[in-house]
């Protein structure tokens, strides 16, 4: 019951966002876009991102907008980029198993630059960030895995890779970044421990 309350939720907002999303990507498209390059342009502004959250150099505007408001708009921007290439890749009938694998590795790439960037501004202990950035890794195996093996799990948990972006850039705006980080490792628990049993259950129905 839970699981379809969340996979209805998540394809409700799917079906909101995924044609806005398309228009844009065929915009992009035609301005010479392609999937790669906003999957290129994800890891360059995580990067920026990353060094923000590092607090290498100091830039807090006017004192009105810190260091980690500045890491968390630009991981919005990676966030979006990773949305649009795969709009440009739907809209233009692009999508490949190679496009497929470029997409899902720098997925991984930019959510272990943005966490080494939290890692060295230390706003959290190394231990919660080590298991946040574990966790979240997990989450993604483990949906990986599964559809290794054709289990589908879509809508199955609460903290997939934009559920644990939109945490650490909300509670970044709220200067709570370590209160971030401890909900993304509650909820990328609880989301693996779901994924888990839900691919026991699909597995064990297909061996009888």
């Amino acid at each position: 019951m839970i699981y379809s309350y969340q996979y209805y939720l998540l394809e409700k907002m799917r079906s909101k966002v995924e044609p806005i999303m398309n228009k844009i990507g065929l915009g992009l498209s035609k301005l010479g876009m392609t999937p790669i390059m906003l999957s290129i342009l994800a890891v360059i502004f995580s990067i920026i991102s990353a060094f923000f959250y590092s607090n290498l150099v100091q830039f807090n505007i006017n004192n009105v907008i810190p260091n980690q408001a500045l890491g968390a708009i630009f991981l919005l921007i990676a966030g979006l980029c990773d949305m649009l290439d795969g709009a440009i890749a739907r809209v233009t009938k692009k999508s490949s198993l190679k496009g497929a694998f470029i997409d899902s590795t720098f997925d991984r790439v930019t959510e272990i630059i943005v966490f080494s960037g939290v890692l060295i501004g230390q706003y959290a202990e190394s231990i919660l960030i080590f298991f946040a950035i574990t966790l979240s890794m997990l989450v993604s195996y483990s949906r990986t895995k599964a559809e290794a093996i054709n289990v589908d799990l879509r809508g199955i948990g609460i903290a997939e890779r934009s559920e644990r972006i939109l945490i650490l850039c909300l509670f970044s705006f709220f200067n709570e970044v370590r209160f971030g980080i401890i909900i993304i490792i509650i909820l990328s628990s609880i989301t693996f421990v779901e994924r888990f049993i839900s691919v026991m259950k699909k597995a064990d129905e297909t061996n009888t």
